[in-house]
């Protein structure tokens, strides 16, 4: 008898364990909706919290609600949160009703709680508010900040993640009432675009901003903007002469007491500004450059990068305020080819490009003055192609141990090559102050090698022509046949 009892015992506490489990997998209670919901607005939207049902049937709460373009959303959150964050509300002065429900294992979704939300000011009115056009150059200067952008320095994957992008559609209409329509966008907290290659001449310009929802502010009161002409700085200028044909009459010159980078072998340090941007049909002078294992070349060992050992000093013959610049690489190589797998071409023809090679200029620093005292120059800029933001997908590094004696090379790609090929630029911050004289000083080449550069073969300057060259020259003549007071 007393094992029958054990035995009874035993069987009853396994069916209890097996209730409890059951218990524990499904809740027989109904499931609820969220209930005590409050809200906190947000940019465009709300942060929405509740107290959720207590139900082990519970998968997640949802809410749905129709944004601001009228469109049926719905957000969701497990059941270890109790808040929900919505968006797309770009309307600011309205009223969305929002409909917070609990949905269990199976599918099934309980009635609605309803809370009207108000959302904060939207990030897109914001910068709709804060947005400014400036006139620069030959376009416009779109400048604006976005609240919920990213920190330009910041090296944080997180924080680029949740950024939000935001789309400016600027619209403008010529003198000719020509309406053109340019797009800029960026997820930067602090943006700034250039719209470029427009007439110099009076435009209307309005805009609106747009986010990647498709919410969209109203379009801006339009407004009168004056863009002045962006103008090249003339390096030569070509006649036509009755023996020779066209000839290049050079305004832009050297100083040579103060270019002090050292050519060697075809190098020639006018190449810069020859109007010509290299060949690949001969061995040609149409590109900087140096090298220590040159004869004619007294550095010694190594390149005395980053000092005034290695400029290129120019006289403009003209004042200009510069707004940006373009400078093109070496285009060619000419004895060996590596990519294409030749070596020891003597013909001096090559279909292969020079760009990123190791000796390849890499970057350069560009100074200007109006004298030529040493205390009158100023830094223009500092041209890194390999960090130039628009120098779109750069070199990839790459070992190559064999390849002229350099363990370490760049292989570059398509998309870099075509940014080579249209030229490297740099966009200023503001226009300079006026500037007559030009430094370039040669800082590293593709590989930091000290020994050698096959550098720079055109740079091109652009902005407002202050005093063109032959006023300067007017000028100077002037001055030159002025009396002098007599003692």
């Amino acid at each position: 008898m007393e094992k029958i009892f054990k035995y009874c015992t035993l069987v009853l506490g396994f069916l209890a364990m097996a209730v409890s489990f059951t218990a524990c997998d499904d809740d027989e209670t109904e499931l609820t909706a969220p209930v005590d919901l409050s809200y906190e607005p947000t940019m465009g939207g709300a942060i929405i919290r509740f107290t959720a049902p207590r139900n082990n049937d519970l998968l997640y709460i949802k809410a749905a609600y129709k944004n601001s373009l009228g469109k049926d959303v719905y957000r969701t959150t497990s059941i270890y949160d109790n808040k929900i964050e919505i968006d797309g509300l770009a309307d600011e002065t309205k009223t969305y009703p929002v409909y917070v429900s609990a949905v269990d294992k199976w599918g099934g979704e309980t009635s609605a709680t309803v809370i009207n939300v108000q959302p904060g000011r939207s990030f897109i009115n914001v910068i709709k508010d804060n947005l400014e056009i400036n006139p620069i150059c030959g376009g416009l200067a779109v400048t604006w900040e976005n609240p919920m952008g990213a920190d330009a320095k910041a090296d944080d994957i997180t924080q680029n993640s949740v950024a939000k992008i935001v789309y400016v559609v600027v619209d403008y209409i010529d003198s000719e009432g020509v309406k053109r329509t340019r797009y800029l966008s960026s997820k930067q907290k602090m943006a700034k675009a250039n719209i470029r290659n427009m007439f110099a001449g009076n435009y209307v310009v309005s805009y609106r901003v747009e986010d990647a929802s498709g919410n969209k502010t109203a379009q801006s009161t339009p407004a009168n903007v004056d863009v002045p002409a962006e103008e090249e700085s003339l390096k030569f200028i070509e006649r036509d002469d009755p023996v020779n044909g066209f000839v290049k009459e050079f305004i832009w010159t050297l100083v040579p007491r103060l270019t002090t980078l050292q050519p060697a072998w075809e190098y020639k340090n006018e190449a810069i500004f020859d109007g010509i941007i290299d060949s690949n049909t001969s061995n040609t002078q149409n590109y900087c450059g140096t090298d220590c294992d040159n004869s004619s070349v007294t550095y010694g060992s190594s390149i005395p990068w980053d000092t005034d050992q290695v400029d290129i000093v120019i006289d403009m013959h003209q004042v200009v305020s510069i707004s940006r610049l373009k400078a093109w690489q070496r285009a060619y190589t000419y004895d060996n080819q590596p990519y294409s797998g030749a070596s020891g071409q003597t013909s001096g023809i090559s279909d292969d490009y020079f760009y990123y090679q190791p000796q390849n200029l890499k970057r350069f620093k560009l100074f200007g003055s109006m004298t030529l005292d040493e205390d009158g120059w100023f830094l223009i800029k500092d041209c890194d192609i390999s960090s130039n933001s628009t120098a779109g997908t750069l070199p990839i590094y790459w070992t190559n141990p064999s390849y002229f004696d350099h363990t370490n090379v760049y292989m570059p790609t398509n998309e870099s090559y075509q940014y080579a090929i249209d030229g490297h630029e740099w966009e200023l911050e503001a226009m300079t102050d006026s500037v007559r004289y030009i430094r370039v000083r040669m800082v590293e080449n593709w590989d930091l090698s000290k020994r050698n550069i096959a550098g720079m073969s055109e740079l091109n300057l652009y902005g407002s022509i202050l005093v063109s060259h032959e006023e300067l020259a007017a000028r100077e003549a002037q001055a030159a046949n002025k009396p002098r007071r007599k003692k």
